[in-house]
């Protein structure tokens, strides 16, 4: 996996926390991403944007959401993944099986999929109360790529991207 540098990371985190979220989300995370949030644990990427060569404008990953470290007492705040993801699915904005990792700089989120592994976009800003909750998390769902690490080895710098 290309190696991105992160700023502004959290707390380190360990295998123990990284199983607590597990379990919070009764789902087994991929080894790229326990090992991408072991290294660095949140944070803002040297390499920030992503872009498909599709018909999608590139977008830009303003910050990688961190895992809360054991103790921290704000572990539910949506700045962390777990607090984000229990928010997010509460409220359902985002169905239980995708899992936010960053943002955009509109706040909309790129998630690993808990099914099936593959990173996707989902656009939080374009909800339609004229559509069911099922309909609008399909038009809000962009794939991007089959996995995490490759997805992290994606990522461009901005003077390598078309804006």
């Amino acid at each position: 996996m290309l190696q991105v540098k992160l700023s502004r990371s959290e707390r380190e985190v360990d295998h123990n926390d990284l199983d607590r979220l597990e379990a919070q989300l009764s789902a087994r995370l991929p080894s790229s991403f326990k090992q991408f949030f072991l290294a660095n644990n949140g944070g803002v990427s040297d390499r920030d944007w992503w872009d498909s060569g599709d018909d999608y404008d590139p977008v830009r990953v303003k910050r990688f959401k961190a895992i809360a470290p054991s103790g921290v007492a704000d572990e539910l705040e949506t700045k962390y993944i777990g607090g984000c993801y229990l928010a997010m699915t509460g409220r359902q904005v985002i169905p239980v099986t995708i899992l936010p990792f960053a943002i955009d700089d509109g706040g909309n989120f790129f998630c690993l999929d808990l099914v099936e592994g593959f990173v996707c976009f989902f656009a939080v800003d374009g909800f339609d109360p004229n559509l069911s909750v099922a309909e609008n998390h399909v038009r809000a769902y962009r794939w991007l790529t089959s996995s995490f690490e490759l997805f992290v080895s994606g990522l461009k710098d901005e003077s390598e991207v078309d804006l």
